[in-house]
């Protein structure tokens, strides 16, 4: 029997991990994965926690647990595996928590959103820390649970640990950090529980605080100006987002969007009339997105969704819980061919394709590029300049350049290309050139003139 209850997460894990393992090798770094892979080049772990203060937006765990992998020898890009791990393990333990609320079919379902919906599989090859953030948030409704099923020091020690690691990894941890404290000082059923519980999320909060300082100093960067004023419409998407790419920013979108946000409501009431265990799910899988749309109405702008999702193990779990009011025999047909839906829309939605770095960096060399050699792309140049640098001999910083006369530039075309242009006019007036963008060397100077040649 203890085998046969452990067969179903250790499915939906390694389905988790063959859906993620592909893009491990297959995609090129993009650009907040190239600043990831910068920092974690650092030569020292001093180095390593100025690099992240001074460029990420994110506190420094990930990144310390990540460096000392690759001081082991561990090839930049293999780092990703990581991220391939947590996700494996995020959608077992969702099926762990999912099984003490539904049947054994609904809990593999909730396992299998989590395994193959589009936010968890994108950062789940990545070389970034929200996987891992997601896996802890989700770590940290399990040892709640269990502490609520059975007390003991060691699930205590485990769950001090989780808030630790939580807040350390990133900072909307917090966010179901105090929809737990609410939990647990607020719930009756949860008062036998309520001083082990509040001193472990305790304890862990001020381990967690130690990153404050770099919070204050990374909050100076202004990381997140690209992210709008407040929307209600990007709120109420969370939850179908999570999961699925399809008809964004459509009106079809949208009332999946409303129509998600039922689903998950009404299983999140279902849960809360269930069990205190069941008020702290439906707490965890909503309250951090209310919390964190509080904070963007004050403008502070930081919601955006790959830092919601934490909240993703227990949405899973809402959406299960609302599906098991129906009959018997309809309930996991219908869970089971969502999860096939979520799969299949992996395929359609509304996903930019990555070019090819790697091979496009290969080229320019071997048509000639040199520190001293601009290189124009169309398109937006900040999503280019990053992966293109790191991808050249001795990862340069490309910077964007002045219009000017060249007498060599590599040309980046929208395919992916690469055309020698030596122009005998500025970059501005050659039709060949019409919308692209010059990449210099930061640390160099280029091949170009500001002369008139008209």
């Amino acid at each position: 029997m203890p085998a046969v209850r452990r067969s179903p997460p250790i499915v939906v894990a390694l389905v988790a991990v063959a859906v993620r393992l592909p893009a491990v090798w297959a995609r090129p770094f993009w650009e907040d994965e190239v600043a990831s892979a910068r920092a974690l080049a650092e030569p020292t772990v001093g180095a390593l926690l100025r690099h992240v203060a001074r460029t990420e937006s994110t506190p420094p765990l990930w990144y310390l647990l990540t460096w000392a992998v690759r001081q082991a020898g561990v090839p930049m890009q293999d780092l990703r595996l990581i991220s391939v791990l947590a996700g494996g393990l995020l959608a077992a333990v969702v099926v762990v928590i999912a099984r003490r609320f539904v049947t054994q079919p609904l809990a593999v379902a909730a396992g299998l959103f989590v395994a193959v919906g589009a936010e968890f599989v994108d950062h789940g090859h990545e070389l970034r820390a929200y996987e891992l953030a997601a896996l802890l948030s989700a770590l940290l409704g399990l040892l709640l649970v269990r502490e609520l099923e059975r007390p003991s020091r060691r699930n205590e020690l485990l769950l001090t640990a989780t808030v630790a690691a939580g807040g350390l990894t990133h900072y909307f941890f917090a966010f179901s950090v105090l929809a737990a404290i609410a939990w647990a000082i607020l719930d009756p059923g949860a008062r036998a529980i309520r001083r082990r519980t509040l001193s472990a999320l305790a304890c862990g909060g001020v381990v967690a605080a130690t990153g404050a300082p770099m919070l204050l100093q990374q909050m100076h960067q202004n990381r997140y100006s690209w992210i709008g004023t407040f929307r209600l419409r990007f709120v109420t998407a969370v939850p179908l987002r999570l999961f699925t790419y399809a008809f964004n920013q459509t009106t079809p979108g949208l009332i999946l969007s409303l129509a998600t946000v039922a689903v998950v409501g009404g299983g999140a009431v279902r849960l809360a009339r269930r069990s205190p265990a069941g008020r702290l799910v439906a707490l965890l899988a909503l309250a951090p997105v209310v919390e964190a749309a509080v904070v963007w109405e004050t403008g502070m702008r930081v919601f955006d969704l790959r830092n919601l999702i934490g909240v993703g193990a227990f949405v899973a779990v809402a959406a299960v819980a609302a599906l098991d009011s129906l009959p018997a025999r309809v309930a996991p047909v219908l869970a089971l061919g969502s999860a096939c839906v979520i799969a299949a829309s992996l395929l359609i939605g509304n996903v930019d394709p990555i070019q090819p770095f790697g091979t496009i960096a290969q080229t320019l060399v071997r048509d000639g590029w040199h520190a001293s050699t601009p290189i124009a792309v169309f398109g937006d140049p900040l999503r280019s300049s990053g992966p293109l640098g790191w991808y050249l001999p001795r990862h340069p910083r490309l910077a964007i350049g002045r219009e000017s006369i060249c007498s060599s530039v590599l040309v980046v075309q929208r395919s992916g290309r690469v055309v020698d242009l030596r122009p005998r006019t500025s970059i501005a007036r050659d039709p060949a050139l019409r919308g692209a963008t010059l990449l210099v060397d930061a640390s160099h100077r280029v091949r170009c003139t500001r002369r008139d040649m008209s």
